[in-house]
């Protein structure tokens, strides 16, 4: 028999009760979409977030480093690159460098999906040269400039990070 015990030089568990129920904790992406950042995962580089977007809208092409997991919980979305479509229930698995540009299917008229990425991702433009990228920091500092600006306060993150 192997005793198994709790490692002294983990981290705490992290639980988000009622992530929502905040309108103010909803950072504006672009025009008409928002992310909800529920993990900052610094020692891996990666951030959990519920995404959601209205009408017509486009997120822009962008090229992700490393894989990404996706569950859809309300709407319908999909890539313009894919001939698939999201719906609520809907998992999805993006490989290490998957290119693609997310848009909200006319069928609904909006998405939420919530979303873990593990790792950096580069914004592209129509040739496929590189116009920016986010990673897990640079993530965390516009989300703590939001939560500072909305007053929910600059502090507010660390809640969140893991």
């Amino acid at each position: 028999m192997i005793n198994i015990q709790e490692s002294r030089y983990g981290v705490d568990e992290l639980l988000v009760a009622d992530a929502e129920a905040d309108e103010r904790r909803w950072l504006p992406f672009g025009d008409s979409a928002f992310t909800l950042p529920l993990l900052f995962d610094v020692r891996g580089g990666s951030w959990v977030s519920i995404f959601k977007a209205k009408g017509a809208g486009t997120i822009e092409r962008h090229r992700h480093s490393n894989p990404v997991t996706g569950w859809t919980l309300e709407g319908t979305w999909g890539y313009r690159e894919r001939d698939w479509i999201a719906r609520p229930g809907t998992f999805i698995f993006e490989p290490a460098g998957d290119i693609h540009t997310l848009y909200v299917h006319p069928e609904a008229g909006h998405m939420k999906a919530l979303f873990h990425v593990f790792g950096p991702l580069v914004y592209l433009d129509d040739d496929g040269n590189a116009e920016g990228y986010d990673d897990v920091l640079v993530r965390l500092d516009r989300y703590a400039a939001h939560c500072k600006s909305v007053g929910l306060g600059e502090d507010f993150v660390r809640t969140l990070i893991r």
